[in-house]
């Protein structure tokens, strides 16, 4: 994504978002692009971005609730796919079209299908030559209905073709792929009734419709994936999977007049083993069991046959499935060519961890890489290097709201809280080659009990965090993250820190709290699961060598920061926290219904005492921030005011705050506040939509007025945030986050001419650049230089779409 306003080009940096916790919800298209679901928007993932290092290129937004399912569209001739297909519980079915844009390569809207009364479980869709024309086929199934729509050009408008009923089934997965014989769409659906139904298209004087085939029973429970591919010879197979844990695999053939006589093959009885399809002639099929595959411990939630070309009839890749299950484990199956049984050839999976399994797998890369997307939003990557499967560095991010973030001090890296009750640390990976920096996720300091709601830093590799719950936990860096970060970052980590940090941390049975480990033991590589016993390993921490960014197993057990003190005195959940830029003092807010909660404690970091309160509010304190000058403080609340604090000496040499001003910033909560880089003017965000900067009245600290007219915006403003430096112009840089996911930067000048307006607008970056809801934070890193001499900024944000962004501001 980039985009220029004024001379003002925006630029991707990286994106970190979890998929979402729903089957189906990821695919993996011969174009080697991944797209998943991911909140309300489609995200699309290029798995070999800048050598193997992945990177999630565009997210794209239009469904108004969660999105549930995504698919490539196949032609079943290996091609590159151009369109990707969304289903979201907002009931309907977008179609987007993946390839040039007026702004370069990207995605954008083709058309919007609807029809279906209830949330998308599934969607499926396939390309057919019909009446000379490439005709596109879409199924879509949700609650106990089954929508079929049809496109006979590629040009053309969709149509619902029919619709069909299922009641009292729920349908939970669909499939179509073409009958070999006559080129037909079969569709095939699945539910909670354990059986599969099946549909096909047929001609009639004329007039093309879609009819109920025939229902293949078996299963013993809710199936939950199928899967379609082509044997040699052309006959389709057809594997189904089950809450059962069985995953059985059908054969779909012609019929020819020695079938009825054939009693060598496993088939099924009376006319469910067969069926007609009426073009110019009728032709029948039959449907035959091939086998039963059992190997899985519990649910069966994903299926995906290897994709390979047909030359002659043969396919150019070997006959293989990948199942994946809520047993955390991706198993591939295949079949020995002198016996003709089917057995495991490959099982790979989680290795322990507070996780609930894999909901959807994927095969990549000509049938060497594998991919699946679990409960909590991870996606775990296996390559097959030279005949063993290794784990691959892959995206990863939040799969609920992002509530705050922070940058260390010196910028290196980024740290993300989230209602998914953890924080995840974001940094660059660089490579001694020339390829390009990517970010990762390289720890996960705190798996909290708790939805995180705010963190603030407190030094270099410490930080400070607030949850629902009336505590404050400060954590520091352990040794073993501190080697890891510094070889993958390429940055160096004073020998002090080092020496006194302990190996790691671990979370004790029943326990909230990280505690420290000291260790002599030698950090050793990863440890691959061969075996069901390492698969439900104890959760404890090993010292572990990484050379790259770790995996989601990983992150799980060996990533957390020790917890090094707790700090009580709120009574209620904390919302927000500060701490000026030299680490010496910790402001800490909860949320208040009434003015004696709503106090701003005040903390010495040297001591972790309780040096003041400040009672500014009789509300809930939305926001603080510290001056760069580290003198003065600015909060803001739900009571629609402002409030302005003074660093003062105390008598026994200590510092604390004061309450030297206040103001009303609105007619509605004040959600947002900031200082500019001259620790001179304030600017405040609020409900009301608009956004004030403040300055002092004569250099008065004791009171202030506002500057000039406030900005206008067109939505509700929940966050703000000054520039690190003024512009070359002389003016001020302002980063607003709106309410409705959108980023609009301007420039602000505090004297306005006729030549120089007061506000400008310089960018704005819609709902796919920047979020599709609540921007919760923004917050720029320090000024950078290239060689090219232009000035570029990087900023950060955060949003209740569980997205966390960095952007490359070129001036």
């Amino acid at each position: 994504m980039a985009g220029t306003v004024n001379n003002v080009v925006v630029g991707s940096v990286y994106t970190s978002i979890g998929c979402n916790r729903t089957p189906h919800a990821l695919d993996w298209g011969n174009n080697n692009l991944v797209c998943f679901a991911a909140s309300r928007a489609v995200a699309v993932y290029d798995p070999k971005f800048a050598g193997n290092h992945g990177k999630i290129l565009h997210t794209l937004y239009e469904h108004q609730d969660r999105v549930n399912c995504v698919r490539w569209i196949q032609d079943g001739e290996f091609s590159p796919e151009q369109e990707i297909l969304s289903g979201s519980a907002d009931k309907t079915v977008i179609v987007w079209a993946y390839g040039e844009t007026p702004v370069g390569v990207g995605c954008q809207r083709v058309s919007k299908l609807i029809g279906l009364e209830a949330s998308i479980n599934s969607v499926d869709g396939f390309y057919w030559k019909y009446n000379q024309n490439v005709a596109t086929v879409v199924v879509a199934v949700g609650g106990n209905q089954i929508c079929v729509w049809l496109r006979e050009k590629l040009e053309d408008e969709w149509r619902l073709l029919q619709k069909f009923s299922t009641k009292p089934a729920l349908m939970f997965d669909c499939a179509v792929n073409l009958l070999q014989g006559c080129k037909i769409p079969l569709i095939a659906c699945a539910g909670d009734d354990g059986s599969v139904q099946l549909l096909n298209f047929q001609i009639l004087g004329g007039e093309l419709s879609c009819v109920r085939t025939m229902k293949i029973p078996g299963h013993e429970d809710w199936v939950r994936a199928l899967a379609f591919t082509v044997e040699d010879g052309g006959d389709l197979l057809l594997a189904s999977a089950a809450q059962d844990t069985l995953i059985r695999v059908w054969r779909i053939s012609p019929e020819s007049s020695k079938d009825k006589f054939d009693g060598d093959k496993l088939a099924l009885q009376s006319n469910q083993g067969q069926f007609s399809i009426i073009l110019e002639d009728e032709l029948k099929f039959k449907c035959q069991l091939e086998t039963v595959l059992q190997g899985h411990e519990n649910w069966v939630y994903g299926l995906h046959w290897q994709p390979s070309e047909l030359k002659d009839g043969c396919r150019k890749n070997p006959l293989r499935l990948l199942s994946c299950s809520m047993d955390k484990t991706m198993t591939i199956w295949g079949v020995d060519s002198s016996s003709g049984i089917w057995f495991d050839q490959v099982r790979v999976g989680e290795i322990g961890g507070n996780t609930l399994g894999l909901y959807g797998c994927r095969f990549g890369n000509q049938g060497t890489s594998i991919l699946a997307h679990g409960y909590q939003g991870a996606l775990h990557l296996w390559h097959d290097v030279e005949g063993q499967w290794k784990p691959g560095v892959v995206c990863s991010g939040h799969f609920d709201s992002v509530e705050d973030f922070i940058w260390d001090p010196s910028g290196d890296f980024a740290i993300t809280v989230s209602v998914d009750q953890t924080s995840r640390l974001h940094a660059p990976w660089i490579q001694d080659s020339n390829e390009e920096i990517t970010w990762h996720e390289l720890s996960r300091p705190q798996i909290h009990g708790y939805d995180l709601s705010c963190i603030t830093p407190l030094g270099r590799f410490r930080f400070a965090s607030g949850a629902e719950e009336k505590v404050i936990r400060v954590f520091e860096a352990p040794h073993n993250f501190l080697e890891n970060f510094a070889r993958i970052c390429h940055i160096d980590v004073p020998l002090p820190e080092l020496q006194s940090a302990p190996q790691g941390a671990a979370v004790p049975a029943l326990g909230l709290s990280n505690k420290p480990i000291y260790q002599t033991d030698s950090p050793t590589l990863p440890k691959n699961a061969h075996s069901k016993s390492d698969l439900y390993a104890e959760n404890h921490f090993t010292p572990t060598l990484l050379m790259a960014p770790p995996t989601e197993e990983t992150l799980l057990q060996n990533t957390l920061w020790p917890e090094v003190q707790k700090l009580y005195g709120h009574g209620y959940e904390l919302f927000s926290l500060a701490a000026d830029p030299q680490c010496k003092l910790l402001v800490s807010a909860s949320k208040a219904q009434k003015a004696e909660h709503a106090s701003i404690i005040v903390w010495d970091t040297a001591d972790w005492s309780q040096i003041g309160k400040l009672e500014a509010h009789s509300l809930t304190v939305s926001q603080m921030a510290f001056s760069p000058d580290g003198q003065r403080l600015v909060s803001v609340s739900r009571d629609r005011n402002w409030a302005v604090h003074e660093k003062v000496q105390t008598d026994d040499g200590k510092f604390t705050l004061k309450t030297v001003a206040k103001g009303s910033g609105g007619s509605r909560i004040l959600w947002s506040c900031h200082w500019s880089p001259d620790s001179r003017y304030f600017v405040t965000g609020s409900r009301d939509k608009r956004v004030i900067v403040w300055e002092p009245v004569a250099d008065d600290t004791l009171s202030y007025r506002i500057s000039g007219k406030p900005l206008e915006c067109a939505d509700s403003v929940t966050a703000v945030a000054f520039g690190p430096s003024i512009l070359p112009n002389g003016c001020y840089l302002i980063a607003i986050g709106l309410d409705n996911g959108q980023i609009q930067l301007y420039s602000w000048t505090p004297a306005p001419s006729d030549s120089i307006p007061q506000w400008e607008l310089l960018v704005n970056l819609n709902q796919s650049q920047a979020h599709h809801m609540t921007v919760k934070r923004l917050r720029f890193r320090p000024v950078d230089e290239n060689d090219s001499g232009k000035q570029i900024l990087q900023l950060a944000s955060c949003g209740a779409d569980n997205i966390f962004k960095i952007f490359n501001l070129a001036f």
